[in-house]
């Protein structure tokens, strides 16, 4: 492997995922060596795909924002360089200043003999590889691969002083680990917010009990324990549990959604991509980002939380539930994995925490929206076929039959019309300084795009991809209709970003104000906030006893234990 391929893997941790380009599991361990990359590190990386892939993407992203920055500020290439390092914090800025001492001059001198960020990636060896992949194609290109620029870098040789070893780490874990890192009792909850700590399901509130977390029925004969973690615990005046008093007979259950990075609520600060925006304030908070994998579930539509400075402030099934009971307290499970399909979902829902005999029931939303349809390939062949996807998705129920208490409820939610992305965006300016369709055509060039389906010039290619997408959709109700499973009941709703972008539209909103504006491709947190709204009104509408009552002790609840112990 050459130097400057691990340069790459920095960025692909700061832009690579902008697009969509997500570590992946295929079920099998990743184990990595700096020397002796397998295959999984060529696949995250882009080596073997087309005109440089990835390493391309990442290369031309990040020069971009060196040489927008550098024209800003009125700074060198070299001085530009030094400052945004200054900015990561953590082992980021760590890593960025090794990165710059081993790659600097030779991009400052490249920027010195080259206009534009797409010229130097060309320039570098084992970089982009094809003139017609650019990022501003309408820039003159100053370079055609007509030279060399200089002899390849040798093989990379990293000691254990090496920053590398971080982003090692992080790679190994997003490619295989759906569980919490921080879990001493094995329960599956944790007292950390990241690495699928409590950002993910709620806080653990004993790590040295594994019979101790959300979601499982108090232990009358220990009042003083609060065994489900709802922050409910003690005795009233007369020595009866005020988790007897309080929640039995209440209907509390909880929220989980497994699926892919919408569910995950995938997400980048669209100031991370904006040169004019970048200062020493950026990039605060992004070792947590980066832990949590750039996904925000404690801001999702199944299970947030956390509040929001966007236009929307956060709403979820989980807050809803919560609102009409707060015996629900910290009693939600995000198992969202960025890039997960139909297929890689049989082994990821093994990482569900549900105990069928000693816990609550729960409202189970299977979310896949679109990576059974989605692909960087260049062919529709990628696709599942409704056999596949109807194979995988009974595969997937009868797990569930085996671990969800009884009493349970499954919601599917469809594949979403993708059609919406193009037609909506193509023509507006990404945060990184050019066209959405001049984005989503480098990244087709190179192969890398998180959906090539969609986010496609032709129309023709478009409708298709939707077309496979309905038909997948279509298989929910067929199953509803050809099984019944012991422990749940099940409901079926389409993606609801068209239902909620008609009302947005109708009150004054545009739809791009509900799409993510680094990846393009993601519905963002005003999109998760009517999503939620609308999941919940459905249920209300159609499943009313699925949401459970209202209970009636919410006021003394709130007098007696306050916020009960936060998240």
């Amino acid at each position: 492997m050459y130097k400057i391929e691990l340069f790459v893997v920095l960025v692909l941790l700061l832009s690579s995922s902008v697009f969509g380009m997500k570590p992946f599991n295929d079920g099998n361990t990743f184990h990595f060596s700096p020397n002796q990359p397998n295959e999984q590190y060529f696949k995250l990386t882009g080596v073997n795909s087309a005109n440089g892939g990835s390493k391309c993407a990442g290369c031309t992203i990040a020069l971009t924002l060196v040489e927008q920055y550098s024209l800003i500020h009125e700074k060198s290439i070299e001085d530009t360089l030094d400052e945004i390092c200054s900015f990561f914090p953590g082992q980021v800025n760590s890593i960025c200043l090794y990165l710059v001492n081993t790659f600097g001059e030779d991009i400052i001198n490249l920027f010195d003999k080259y206009e534009h960020a797409d010229d130097v990636c060309h320039a570098l060896p084992n970089m982009c590889t094809s003139p017609e992949c650019r990022l501003f194609p309408e820039n003159t290109p100053t370079y055609y691969n007509d030279e060399q620029y200089h002899e390849e870098y040798n093989e990379a040789t990293f000691t254990e002083q090496s920053p590398w070893s971080w982003i090692q780490n992080l790679i190994n874990t997003f490619a295989n680990v759906h569980e919490p890192i921080e879990d001493f009792d094995k329960d599956l909850y944790s007292l950390d917010s990241t690495f699928r700590g409590y950002n993910w399901r709620g806080r653990d509130c004993d790590d040295f009990s594994d019979s101790t977390y959300p979601g499982t029925y108090d232990d009358p004969s220990d009042p003083y324990v609060d065994k489900n973690c709802n922050g409910i615990f003690g005795v009233n005046n007369i020595s009866v549990s005020w988790e007897s008093v309080l929640c039995d007979g209440s209907g509390s259950m909880g929220v989980v959604v497994s699926g892919d990075s919408a569910g995950a609520h995938f997400s980048i600060p669209p100031q991370w991509m904006t040169a004019a925006l970048i200062n020493k304030t950026t990039y605060e908070g992004m070792i947590d980002i980066l832990e949590t994998e750039v996904d925000w579930p404690q801001r999702s539509t199944y299970t947030g939380w956390e509040p929001s400075t966007d236009m929307y402030t956060v709403q979820s099934m989980y807050l809803q539930l919560r609102e009409r009971n707060l015996c629900n307290h910290r009693d939600y499970q995000n198992l969202g994995v960025n890039g997960a399909n139909s297929g890689s979902t049989i082994n990821i829902i093994k990482s569900f925490a549900r105990n069928q005999k000693t816990d609550k029931p729960a409202l189970f939303f299977l979310e896949l929206v679109g990576n059974d349809v989605c692909s960087g390939h260049h062919t529709l062949d990628h696709m599942t076929t409704v056999e596949e996807f109807t194979d995988n998705i009974v595969t997937i129920l009868n797990y569930l039959d085996g671990v969800l208490p009884n009493g349970s409820h499954v919601v599917f939610v469809g594949l979403a019309d993708g059609r919406v992305l193009w037609d909506t965006l193509w023509n507006r300016t990404h945060p990184v300084g050019a066209k959405y369709y001049e984005v989503y055509n480098f990244l087709n060039c190179l192969q890398v795009s998180p959906c090539w389906g969609w986010m496609n010039p032709n129309e023709t290619v478009r409708n298709a991809t939707s077309y496979r997408a309905a038909q997948l959709s279509a298989s929910y109700n067929q199953i509803i209709q050809s099984y019944k499973f012991a422990n749940f009941d099940m409901q079926y709703y389409d993606f609801p970003f068209g239902a909620i972008n008609e009302i947005w539209v109708a009150e004054g909103g545009q739809t791009w104000d509900l799409i993510e504006p680094v990846d393009g491709f993601h519905p963002n947190q005003n999109a998760n906030y009517l999503m939620a709204e609308y999941f919940f009104n459905s249920l209300m509408q159609d499943h009313p006893d699925w949401l459970g009552a209202i209970n009636p002790f919410n006021s003394l609840i709130q007098e007696q234990f306050g916020d009960q112990g936060g998240y």
